[in-house]
């Protein structure tokens, strides 16, 4: 799917299409982006954003922190941004600095941001990429935290929230059936959000070492520091490896932090130390969202900020955007009924694995990674008939975008609900015709 060029180009195939993406630092046009920003100018600094580019940017606000002081700041970046809920492109969220006192991807996602709304303009790589691919990123999700953190390598001063939550140990638990009596207000902001936007692939940054940490982080038949394979361990051992190897240090075990010994920079989490609650987990099972961790450097807070700013987007710029382009392999489709109208809700499950999605998009689009194969690929929702396509061939990343698989799914209702004219199943050839035409037959 991508491939690292020299002069730092990274290649992106997207629907077929071929981009390239030429590394910029944004802060030679924003300065205070190397610098220890407080959550006062995120806000701020998005906001004008918006003004100056009110066809790409979209901010907004998740709400405010249980001191009613912060506000948790979110940015979502496209093309047409305004009609992003309805366009057939697949989400991105990277959210930053759960951790107050781990700073590394405020920065990151910040000059992230700047990149991709100041370099529409003038590259027709980011171009493309945005008229493919929705953003959506949260610089800050523990802004109290950070405020109230010091410049120090390790510690846990600002690591927690408000109300003393460590919000990477504070969701909802799959294997509990998500019981549990109390969140920070942070992690019921932050659940509030993933419910509204329907990412495919996520990344949450921490500091503190240096890998990229996949699922599971915690499973209830398997103790900490053993392996706990999700259903879909071989796609995000592949994702992992991928960042890692795009990364300018995480694979190299020489840059790793004190005792680590990470192979090829990437780690299970569960096999690495047991996560009970945390965040990638949650988003896998509840959200449908495929999220690594991705831990940027072993000093949490550094005293510099303009070089530890400056780093993190050299060593970060072609593993994010390397894994961004993952969102358009797999399958990928749109659900809808006889008439065109979307099912939303519908269930997308695949043959070999135990993990299905749902979907969310409006307009019934779906988007689902998958690693290389063949697979028997299946869609249903109470009230229409089950159906499924078979030997749908997923290609290699490095020589195809996603492959399509489109659904008509035929009401068990013999009336339709758009028109209220009933369906004559009999005698109506047209459902049948696109269902041949699609291969459905």
């Amino acid at each position: 799917m991508m491939c690292l060029l020299p002069a730092a180009v990274v290649v992106i195939c997207l629907t077929g299409t071929v981009v390239a993406v030429d590394y910029w630092d944004p802060a030679d046009s924003e300065p205070q982006l190397n610098e220890y920003f407080d959550n006062e100018y995120i806000g701020t600094a998005l906001q004008d954003l918006q003004d100056e580019y009110p066809d790409l940017v979209l901010r907004s606000s998740l709400g405010l922190t249980p001191d009613g002081i912060h506000e948790i700041w979110e940015v979502t970046i496209t093309a047409n941004v305004t009609h992003w809920r309805t366009h057939n492109r697949p989400g991105v969220k990277y959210i930053a600095n759960m951790h107050g006192n781990e700073v590394r991807g405020r920065g990151l996602i910040m000059k992230l941001a700047f990149f991709l709304t100041l370099r529409y303009s003038v590259d027709n790589d980011v171009r493309s990429l945005l008229q493919s691919t929705v953003f959506h990123l949260v610089p800050s999700a523990n802004p109290w935290g950070f405020a109230t953190a010091e410049k120090k390598c390790s510690g846990t001063r600002g690591r927690f929230t408000s109300q003393g939550f460590d919000m990477n140990r504070d969701f909802p638990d799959h294997w509990e059936s998500g019981t549990k009596i109390r969140f920070a207000g942070e992690t019921t902001l932050l659940m509030k959000y993933a419910e509204k936007v329907p990412a495919t692939l996520g990344l949450s940054f921490h500091d503190g070492a240096l890998v990229a940490n996949y699922p599971l982080d915690a499973h209830p038949d398997v103790r900490s520091n053993r392996y706990a394979a999700s259903p879909d361990d071989a796609l995000f051992t592949k994702l992992a490896k991928s960042y890692a190897a795009e990364h300018s240090e995480m694979s190299d075990t020489s840059r790793q932090c004190g005792s680590d010994n990470f192979v090829d920079g990437v780690t299970n989490g569960n096999s690495w130390y047991q996560v009970q609650n945390g965040m990638q987990d949650w988003d896998y099972f509840y959200n449908d969202c495929f999220e690594l961790t991705i831990e940027l450097g072993c000093c949490k807070y550094p005293t510099n900020s303009k070089e530890t700013f400056t780093k993190v987007w050299e060593d970060n710029f072609e593993s994010v955007f390397n894994f961004t382009s993952f969102v358009h392999t797999g399958i990928q489709g749109r659900v809808a009924d006889f008439y065109g109208n979307p099912i939303t809700g519908a269930e997308i499950s695949v043959s070999g694995n135990n993990k299905s999605i749902k979907i969310r998009h409006e307009e019934g689009y779906y988007w689902r990674p998958l690693v290389p194969g063949v697979y028997n690929v299946t869609a249903k929702k109470e009230g229409y008939f089950t159906l499924s396509r078979r030997n749908i061939v997923v290609y290699s990343s490095d020589d195809s975008a996603a492959t399509q698989v489109p659904f008509i799914l035929m009401s068990k209702s013999q009336e339709d609900d758009t028109s209220g004219s009933p369906v004559v199943l009999q005698t109506n050839l047209m459902p049948l015709l696109l269902l041949l035409l699609l291969g459905q037959l």
